[in-house]
């Protein structure tokens, strides 16, 4: 449902399934990230697996949630979901702004914030030297969350790399950005510290 949140459908990458030639994908989403975490309804493509997703959500899940699936299917049916998603991804192009301008402000020279197309995630590339997972953990102590680079890959890859969820503007919100920023700065560039060391 991430690609509900792109402005165009060409910009919003296929899923998996468009290239499933076999019928080995099934095809999961919900509406957790586009309409209302709290009512927690999705929905599968099982393809050839059909019979067996069906015995798996008898045996794991006796009961659904009726009203709230009768609710976001007239949601749905009415028109109001694609009002909904065109005034969602304003908002969240507004807010991603604001947030990589707030990272320009606050975060050490040189460091890169991805531009998305649609969504609300934010890459962000510290300069080289910069250790993502320390100022995750120095974060952390601030009651900032964020997401540390390495996490995303099996390798020794983005140490110098973090996720930021864009989803939420506010002065709250600035203000953990440029605390963020303001302990990011006070880091100590571990290239720099290596080359003083020789």
């Amino acid at each position: 449902m991430f690609t509900a949140t792109w402005p165009t459908a060409p910009a919003a990458p296929p899923s998996t399934k468009a290239f499933d030639e076999k019928g080995l994908v099934l095809y999961c989403s919900s509406f957790s990230k586009t309409l209302a975490p709290g009512y927690r309804v999705g929905w599968i493509v099982p393809g050839r697996f059909k019979e067996k997703v069906a015995q798996l959500k008898a045996l794991l899940n006796v009961a659904t949630a009726s009203p709230t699936q009768l609710a976001i299917a007239e949601f749905l049916t009415n028109g109001g979901y694609d009002h909904h998603l065109r005034k969602i991804r304003r908002v969240y192009a507004r807010q991603t702004a604001l947030v990589r301008e707030a990272v320009g402000r606050y975060f050490p020279a040189g460091t890169r914030v991805s531009r998305p197309e649609g969504g609300y995630i934010l890459w962000v590339e510290l300069p080289e030297g910069y250790d993502a997972f320390r100022l995750y953990e120095l974060a952390l102590k601030e009651g900032i969350g964020i997401a540390p680079g390495k996490i995303f890959t099996l390798g020794d890859k983005y140490g110098n790399c973090f996720r930021l969820n864009a989803a939420f503007w506010s002065e709250r919100t600035e203000q953990a950005l440029e605390t963020l920023g303001g302990i990011a700065e006070g880091m100590v560039d571990t290239s720099k510290v290596g080359a003083f060391k020789q």
